[in-house]
């Protein structure tokens, strides 16, 4: 690399590049602060503007520095490889067993070997692999063309990127401006690179090309517009004839254009025999072996290349050959490759590239649809078999692709509609009902026979259920298509009749509608326990009967894999239900190594929902709204409606109601127009404990009873639970006990206490609640005395500030103070400041100023996490943590596993700043 934000030799680290002076600064201040925190950073601008100079001056430096580097590049031809990029990222690591647990390493393992379990189990396998070898020496992770990197590696990407700063990694991303859009920038810096100024470019000449007169520098200057590349990049370069070089380009280019045109010049004046192999390295990709790959198949092509061939291609300029491996000079030379090669060479190459690639290598199927001109039904067949695999492991994204290209080399054009509708349903499970959208309307415009209409209308009815909450394709359709799909054979997809019972519950459970409620009714004979189960948790009155929680355990140890991964969205609903979600963490991080998007998203989506009951709120926050955005860029407007929803909640227990009604104010229009009763049922039940944090408690009680009556528990109201003692707290609080006794007489009467722990506390709580005279301080005992009352803060700490008002109303401040500081305390962790203030206050009334906790009261750390969480607050990664403490990086890791949620924090920084909050004078 020079200075001149070219990719030409590597320059000197104290020579700044022209021109990028404030990137540069950003990426090295990024790379020397990697041991104490991470970051992404990403570059962006036209093509040859000077990213991968920057991308190569960057990893020249952190080498330097003693960090380990990890490099991968995008390219088309693999855009379409599920986790092609990650697996030349993680392939190196692979070999540290003492890193990763062994399904993790299992994970990963088979995404190295190209048969990937679903996106979600990878990205946390790889984060694991990665923060694991980055405590002991810090990691760059450098990806240039990120657009072309493959959907799964991006999306593993994007799930590192927001999650940086815990680990002591740097991830840099090049890519083209004009590519950009779609891509998710959550958690990254931006750097977009402007075009060099004239005195730049005149610097650059003069640096690269001082035997130039100076006119013909000031027409170059003028000529690039700040282009670095095309400054010294132009025909002119090695390998061009003098006859190549002196034809003109076209007017009016960009300089990317310009660019890829004075490329495209150089590789025409290279013999066939070169070009060609660099055509096939070019569609190879950038394995290790690609260069290997790329000669077998050259003879296979019955083009054999010679030493000669290899040589001449390294004179041109164009590529690099070193330790037997060849680098194209910039991206583009391999663009302009596959752009300018006619058709039949393209053809001639994929097919050379399948004919010496394993049999059930995925690469291979698509290299032979690439080498079909016209329409092959045969390696359409070989399309949709390699597409039914990949589903069965998850692969639904990229399933899709390859049903759509069986599409069109079908030959019949209802083969064509029924393989688009497939293609379609496998990108809707797959979260990307956009493209969906677009595959069933080609679909239509193909003809859609009569066996493959059921799927086409079921996948319809889904799409316009997940972009935009229509149910209404479902209300009429899916009745029916419960006796009509079954007979459709055409899909790729073995487990349809699953997605179509799951859809029917969807859109059932979210409507309220009661044809799809019978329909669905009609349907239970049909299906095990586990969806009667579910079934009769969210449409029977109480939801909830004694030992439900027992009976899921027991479900759930009956199960075999298989059922697990595909009953696991029913489990998931029914812990939903039974407030035990969390319970069952270790089934949720199995099931979804195998599970496609529907799961994913409902895993995600419950697990917020326990970090809200657990009063994780921080983490709920957070992961709610890159959820709600992650679901957005897919186009699943529902969900991410639903994940916004649930960080309402969180602001709503802490009493900000700018931030609730924000969130609130926007989805209710949507769900009202859209007849959602749930989450109109969920806006009034966040509303509710937003008025009784604010102190509004006739709101309060008027909405929570508006769920829930008095004494009543309604049908198919998912939040019952969490309004029970919701209501409990408002009816007492307005002077209406007696509405309160006979709301705890109910749950005593359904055997609330026998569901499970939280609805046993629950209970309890409201019952000392609603309790007078001594009773409430002998029933708020029995409360904090059931197993596991800790574990749900948020309303313990309520159960406190109630008792503690009680005892200090009774003259016995001694005793009030001690509940009072304990439910201000929780309070505080919370940062519920509404309610921290009313504790503060009844402290004062009971004769105690509010003082500042000490964190170990706080957060109930132990002596040991206590001095890890203030190292990392003095800066320190976690190996020089380990040497200083004489334990491992990975004791230190697992400490701080324990620190984060204790604290309520998600990152690393956000450690380091509450323990210097906590402790400042």
């Amino acid at each position: 690399m020079t200075s001149d934000g070219t990719a030409g030799a590597p320059s000197r680290l104290g020579t700044s590049l022209t021109g990028r002076a404030a990137p540069w600064a950003a990426l090295r201040n990024a790379l020397l602060a990697a041991p104490v925190e991470g970051r992404a950073l990403w570059l962006r601008g036209e093509a040859g503007i000077g990213k991968t100079a920057l991308l190569d001056q960057a990893v020249s430096f952190a080498s330097e520095q003693g960090m380990r580097v990890l490099r991968a590049a995008g390219t088309a031809p693999e855009s379409g490889v599920a986790f092609g990029v990650l697996r030349r990222l993680v392939q190196p690591l692979l070999d540290r067993q003492d890193v990763l647990t062994a399904s993790l390493r299992h994970c990963l393992e088979e995404a190295a070997a190209g048969a990937p379990p679903a996106g979600p189990a990878v990205a946390a396998a790889t984060l694991a692999l990665l923060s694991g070898i980055a405590d002991e020496q810090p990691l760059l992770l450098a990806v240039d063309n990120l657009p072309w990197v493959d959907a799964p590696s991006a999306g593993v990407l994007a799930f590192l990127q927001r999650r940086l700063t815990a680990a002591p990694l740097v991830l840099i991303c090049a890519l083209r401006a004009e590519d950009a859009s779609g891509l998710d920038t959550t958690g990254a810096e931006v750097w977009d690179l402007a075009p060099l100024t004239p005195a730049e470019s005149a610097a650059v000449l003069r640096h690269r090309r001082p035997d130039l007169p100076a006119k013909t520098r000031a027409r170059l200057v003028r000529e690039a517009v700040g282009n670095p590349l095309a400054l010294v990049g132009s025909a002119a370069g090695p390998g061009c004839s003098p006859d190549a070089c002196q034809v003109s380009a076209p007017t009016a280019l960009s300089p990317g254009e310009q660019l890829e045109h004075d490329f495209a010049l150089r590789l025409n004046a290279l013999p066939p025999g070169t070009r060609f192999l660099l055509l096939l390295h070019a569609l190879a990709g950038h394995e290790e072996r690609s260069i290997r790959l790329a000669l077998e198949a050259a003879d296979a092509a019955g083009a054999a290349a010679s030493e000669n061939t290899l040589v001449t291609a390294e004179r041109s300029g164009l590529v690099r050959l070193q330790h037997a491996r060849l680098t194209f000079l910039h991206p583009l030379v391999r663009t302009s490759l596959v752009r300018t090669a006619s058709s039949p060479d393209l053809r001639r190459a994929h097919a050379a590239l399948a004919a010496v690639l394993p049999h059930d290598d995925e690469r291979r199927a698509t290299h032979l649809a690439s080498a079909v001109a016209g329409t092959d039904d045969g390696v359409a067949d070989h399309l949709v078999e390699v597409a039914r695999r990949t589903i069965r492991r998850g692969g639904h994204h990229e399933a899709a692709t390859l049903l759509e290209r069986a599409a069109r080399l079908s030959a019949r054009p209802e083969t064509r509609g029924a393989r688009l509708t497939a293609a379609a349903n496998a990108a809707a499970i797959g979260g990307q009902p956009a493209i969906a959208a677009r595959l069933l309307a080609e679909a239509e415009a193909n003809g859609v026979a009569a066996d493959s209409r059921p799927l086409w209308e079921l996948t319809d009815a889904y799409v316009r259920f997940e972009v935009d909450g229509d149910y209404s394709p479902a209300a009429a359709r899916l009745p029916t298509l419960l006796a009509r799909l079954p007979a459709c054979t055409t899909t790729a997809d073995d487990a349809v009749p699953e997605t179509l019972h799951f859809l029917l519950h969807l859109t059932a459970a979210f409507s309220g509608d009661p044809a799809l409620q019978d329909a669905l009714r009609a349907e239970l004979p049909f299906h095990g326990a586990v969806a009667r189960f579910c079934f009769d948790l969210w449409n029977r009155p109480a939801r909830q009967a004694p030992g439900d929680t027992r009976r899921l355990r027991r479900l759930i140890a009956a199960l075999s894999p298989e059922e697990e991964t595909q009953q696991a969205w029913q489990l998931l609903w029914i812990a939903a239900a039974l407030d035990c979600v969390g319970e069952h963490a270790q089934l949720w991080h199995r099931v979804v190594q195998q599970a496609p998007y529907l799961t994913q998203a409902h895993v995600s989506l419950a697990t917020c929902g326990d970090d809200y009951l657990r009063g994780r709120w921080d983490r709920c926050i957070s992961v709610s709204r890159q959820g709600a955005n992650t679901a957005r860029e897919q186009g699943c407007g529902f969900h991410a409606r639903l994940f916004r929803l649930t960080e309402a909640s969180a602001h709503a227990a802490r009493g900000r109601q700018t931030d609730a009604e924000a969130v609130l104010e926007r989805i209710e229009p949507w769900a009202r127009e859209r007849g959602q009763s749930y989450v109109l049922r969920r806006i009034t039940g966040i509303r509710a404990v937003l008025a009784l944090s604010l102190g509004e408690d006739e709101t309060a009680y008027s909405l929570a009873a508006l769920l829930t009556p008095p004494g009543t528990f309604a049908e198919q109201e998912p939040h019952a639970p969490h309004m029970f003692l919701t209501l409990v707290e408002a009816a007492v609080r307005t002077g209406r006990r007696a509405e309160a006794l006979r709301h705890v007489a109910a749950g005593h009467a359904i055997g609330m206490g026998d569901v499970g722990p939280r609805h046993a506390f629950l209970l309890a709580a409201a019952e000392a609640m609603a309790a007078e005279g001594e009773d409430v301080h002998t029933l708020s005992e029995a409360a904090y005395a059931m197993p596991g009352a800790d574990a749900w803060p948020f309303e313990l700490a309520r159960l406190h500030l109630r008792h503690g008002v009680w005892l200090r109303l009774a003259h016995r401040p001694e005793q009030a103070r001690p509940h009072l500081l304990t439910a201000h305390t929780h309070f505080t962790r919370l940062k519920a400041e509404a309610w921290e203030l009313r504790a503060a206050e009844e402290l004062r009334a009971a004769g105690t100023v509010v003082a500042r906790a000490r964190p170990t009261e706080v957060w109930r750390l132990s002596p040991q996490e206590l001095r890890i969480a203030r190292l990392v607050a003095s800066g320190l990664s976690n190996g020089q943590i380990a040497e200083r403490l004489k334990v491992s990086p990975r004791t230190v890791g697992t400490h701080l596993y324990k620190i984060f949620p204790k604290v309520n924090v998600a990152s690393r920084a956000a450690l380091a700043h509450a323990v210097r909050e906590a402790y400042a004078p």
